[in-house]
């Protein structure tokens, strides 16, 4: 059993435990020596998310560990949450919709139902973005701590990714302003920033805890899909978006 495994193995007996648990009962029934047990409890208090009780020595889970469980369960659900209004996006605008989730300072698009023309675009489910370019990044990006938002920015700047597609220059200023036109709107909107051709629109979605948590969107090739269709379309999809927040426990104003 690896480190991983015991930490898991460990945070599994505690959540499954009548009571709070000690170093010797966690070692007889993990059948995990003490000094390793003891090592990864202090390491577990550290992060807060268990505490020890000062009369027995014991521990047990804090409100801290419910909160990550809660936060992983609410990324779990998204997807299936977001399913429904995929399809709606989809079969409204003839385009390809998605749905990307916020993986640290990047993207993934974990969802994607293809537009039924022969030439659409295709989004690669699984793979990891940048934040700084297409719709669906920005309007993640956007809505960021300020803290994550100077972190990309600085990675922004060191990346050496200036210049689009279409050979539009980008400044770490000029991508500050475009953010806060975003928070402002609702929504973001790409022409050619990822993919040379490929117009998108997308919306932010938020989670019980107002924390954005991903982003839905349509995109298509131009000039069928273009920055004026994908600007009629926002409302429909930052509608979508907010009904998927509002599932996930969001209060929006």
């Amino acid at each position: 059993m690896n480190t991983a495994e015991r930490v898991v193995a460990i945070l599994n007996e505690l959540a499954s435990a009548d009571g709070p648990c000690g170093v010797s009962e966690l070692s007889r029934q993990l059948k995990i020596g003490k000094n390793n047990i003891f090592r990864i409890l202090a390491a577990l208090e550290d992060k807060g998310w268990i505490e020890q009780h000062t009369e027995t020595k014991k521990y047990s889970l804090t409100g801290a560990m419910a909160e990550v469980a809660f936060r992983a369960l609410a990324q779990l659900d998204i997807q299936k949450i977001s399913l429904p209004y995929l399809h709606e996006l989809q079969h409204t605008t003839g385009e390809t919709s998605a749905l990307s989730i916020k993986v640290e300072l990047e993207r993934m698009f974990i969802s994607c139902i293809p537009s039924s023309y022969e030439l659409h675009h295709s989004v690669p489910v699984g793979k990891r973005f940048k934040l700084w370019f297409g719709s669906g990044g920005k309007s993640i990006l956007a809505f960021m701590t300020e803290d994550e938002i100077e972190a990309v920015l600085s990675r922004f700047n060191n990346s050496g990714d200036s210049v689009l597609p279409t050979g539009h220059v980008v400044t770490v200023e000029s991508l500050r302003e475009e953010l806060a036109r975003i928070r402002k709107q609702g929504f973001a909107v790409g022409s050619g920033e990822r993919t040379s051709g490929v117009v998108g629109v997308s919306a932010p979605i938020f989670n019980y805890n107002r924390q954005v948590v991903g982003s839905i969107g349509v995109s298509g090739p131009m000039p069928r899909f273009n920055v004026e269709k994908a600007i009629q379309y926002s409302t429909l999809i930052m509608e979508k978006a907010k009904k998927i927040s509002s599932i996930l426990g969001a209060k929006l104003e």
